[in-house]
C-alpha cells in the first residue's frame, strides 16, 4: 500500500480471468486485490525480468570465459609437450645429411617447432620462457 496520504480512488474494468489471477496472487501474498494491483504497478516486472536476464547472461559469460581459459591452458600444455618431443626428434636428427631421405622430415620438424614458437607470441599467460 502507498505510504503517503494522497491516494485517489478509481475503478478499473478487468477481464474475469485477470481479476481471478489478481485475487489468487493477493491471497497468496497476504494482500487485498487493491494492494496486489498497487504493488504490481509500483514494481515494473519488465525491469525485474530484464535484470534477471542480464544477471543470467553475465553468469553464463563468466562460465564460458572460465571454460575457454581452461581449454586454452590445456591446448598450450599439449603444444608444450609436442614442442618438447619435436625438440628431442630434432636433436636425434642433428646428423641427418641434407641429401638423405630423412632431410624432408627434419625440415618439417624444424618448421613445426618454429610454428609453435611463433604461436607463443600470442600466448595468453605471456610466459613464453616458463613453458
Amino acid at each position: 500500500m502507498p505510504t503517503d496520504d494522497t491516494t485517489i480512488k478509481t475503478s478499473v474494468r478487468l477481464p474475469k480471468s485477470l481479476h481471478a489471477q489478481l485475487e489468487h496472487a493477493a491471497h497468496a501474498g497476504g494482500l487485498t486485490v487493491n494492494g496486489e494491483m498497487v504493488f504490481r504497478m509500483q514494481h515494473d516486472p519488465r525491469a525485474e525480468h530484464a535484470s534477471a536476464l542480464i544477471e543470467m547472461i553475465n553468469e553464463r559469460d563468466a562460465a564460458t570465459i572460465d571454460h575457454l581459459r581452461k581449454q586454452v591452458k590445456i591446448l598450450w600444455s599439449a603444444l608444450d609437450r609436442a614442442d618438447g618431443v619435436l625438440g628431442q626428434v630434432a636433436g636425434a636428427m642433428t646428423h641427418v645429411s641434407p641429401e638423405s631421405q630423412l632431410a624432408e622430415l627434419k625440415r618439417e620438424v624444424e618448421y613445426a617447432r618454429q610454428l609453435i614458437d611463433t604461436l607463443g607470441i600470442a600466448r595468453p599467460d605471456s610466459d613464453q620462457n616458463g613453458r
